[in-house]
């Protein structure tokens, strides 16, 4: 059968390829450390999984509005205006299957053939993709490993141009591990503040996996309570990441601009493609949001905290390896530029991050993802996700450094 060009174009999922391969190799009984996928290890919190099944046993199984029920679109909207400074209204909000679904929601409503979109890299190996799939061009503005791969403010002027419809901002990062400073955000802000043609399309997923434990004084900000660019910042965000939900597929996303008359039309598109997520998961979002649940968001966020110190120790003892201190998300994002040119105790060469996480995987049993898919900047670079108990981060670091020593 034909496949349509511009899907035959479109890569995996690099993160989803990796996964794949650990499985297969488990299966196999082979003893594996996995650091590939971005997902928590801990179980939904009992109470939203109750809210779930109370909503089930009353029989809520039928359709609901395609952009949520009134109840968990206000519930999203409370919050965004109480923790994130959005003034925002319920019918700002639609609830999606996923951020992921609220990021192709958003694209596909805002580009159009021959847009741009900037792109801070290194960057989450869906972006782009999902830009090309709209019919835009993905334009990279590279962050460096010596700035905490940040970019800066004459960066981004730079590489905003008339075509430019939309800069993605993710922060805290995937895959680099790091969170913008506040002022850091405001200054990005004020770029995009010049450039009234252009919507700031903030992804804020991991905004309660920041770590002042490591990074003194550091929160969370959001774009979208900047008045000057209020109207032109779409938030996306979800359950999946701080409350432990990946598999509900829950994501959201919060446009207040122009009366909400540009989320009316991204609902237009959500309705001719999936409708409501499971009607009997909005009373869970109601459950998550509610003040009943932030001790047990917040043990969770300590846990990663001390996870987050402990790679970036263990990876700074590491000589061949250089990184920047995880102050958000999950991740970690070293450099193995200093094995280049080496070969492994098997004869593999090291030529770049993909080859370097090829003979890890293949040596020592440990799963990391190859940098390239992250951006052109990040071909050098693997990412390592700590969503897993300490000792198995001990197992999978010592492997890591003996196969990175065994180099010659």
């Amino acid at each position: 059968m034909k496949v349509a060009e511009r899907v035959a174009r479109m890569k995996e999922s690099s993160t989803l390829a990796v996964a794949a391969k650990a499985g297969a190799m488990r299966k196999q009984g082979i003893d594996l450390v996995a650091f590939g996928m971005g997902e928590p290890d801990f179980d939904t919190p009992v109470a939203v999984k109750r809210a779930a099944e109370r909503a089930l046993d009353a029989g809520m199984t039928k359709y609901v509005p395609t952009p949520g029920t009134p109840e968990a679109r206000a519930a999203v909207a409370a919050k965004l205006r109480t923790e994130n400074g959005i003034d925002c209204a319920p019918g700002h909000v639609a609830i999606t299957a996923g951020a992921k679904h609220a990021l192709y929601l958003t694209l596909q409503a805002l580009v159009d053939p021959g847009d741009e979109v900037v792109l801070p890299t290194p960057a989450w190996v869906s972006y782009r993709p999902l830009i090309e799939l709209a019919g835009g061009t993905c334009i990279e503005v590279p962050g460096s490993l010596e700035h905490d791969f940040k970019v800066t403010p004459a960066q981004l002027e730079a590489a905003i141009g008339p075509r430019t419809v939309a800069v993605i901002l993710n922060s805290p990062s995937n895959p680099c591990g790091i969170a913008y400073s506040p002022d850091e955000i405001r200054a990005l802000c004020a770029v995009i503040e010049r450039h009234p043609h252009v919507t700031l399309v903030s992804d804020e997923i991991y905004e309660k996996l920041v770590y002042p434990e490591i990074a003194p004084g550091l929160r969370h900000f959001s774009p979208g309570s900047v008045p000057a660019i209020a109207g032109r910042t779409v938030t996306l965000n979800g359950m999946s990441k701080a409350f432990a939900m990946t598999g509900w597929r829950i994501g959201y996303v919060c446009a207040p601009g122009d009366d909400g008359r540009f989320l009316d039309q991204l609902v237009k598109l959500q309705g001719q493609m999936t409708n409501n997520i499971p009607s009997f998961f909005m009373p869970a979002i109601v459950e998550a949001l509610s003040p009943a649940l932030v001790p047990e968001v917040e043990s969770m966020r300590r846990a990663f905290a001390g996870r987050a110190a402990l790679v970036t120790e263990l990876l700074r003892e590491i000589p061949r390896l250089r990184s920047v201190r995880s102050t958000g998300a999950f991740y970690a994002f070293p450099s193995v530029a200093a094995c280049r040119g080496l070969r492994t105790p098997q004869g593999r060469e090291i030529v770049d991050g993909t080859s370097y996480a090829e003979a890890l995987l293949a040596e020592a049993h440990v799963a990391v993802v190859p940098g390239a898919d992250f951006g052109a900047c990040a071909a050098d670079h693997v990412r390592l996700t700590f969503a897993c108990q300490e000792s198995e981060i001990r197992r999978g670091l010592d492997r890591i450094a003996s196969f990175t020593e065994s180099l010659r």
